[in-house]
């Protein structure tokens, strides 16, 4: 496998994808642009009219991946464990 993505929870108005991966041998070579605007291409024509993603702060490449697509961030969140 080279590139994977799952589209997690889904209704008539959005869908969100998650558990976005490249294969470390593959990654730098655009794949994940390549494939995420493949992936909001079905989910938009095929399952709802807004994609969304959560992304790690940290996770710089995946951040430029989703923009190069047209993700904005519109929010940020905190995971609080306890």
């Amino acid at each position: 496998m080279i590139f994977k993505a799952e589209v997690a929870c889904t209704s008539p108005h959005a869908a969100q994808v998650q558990g976005v991966w490249v294969a470390p041998e593959h990654r730098r070579a655009g794949l994940a642009t390549a494939g995420m605007a493949a992936v909001v291409a079905i989910v938009r024509a095929e399952i709802a009219p807004v994609v969304s993603l959560y992304v790690n702060e940290w996770n710089t490449g995946a951040r430029i991946a989703y923009e190069r697509v047209g993700f904005v961030e519109t929010a940020r969140f905190t995971t609080v464990m306890f």
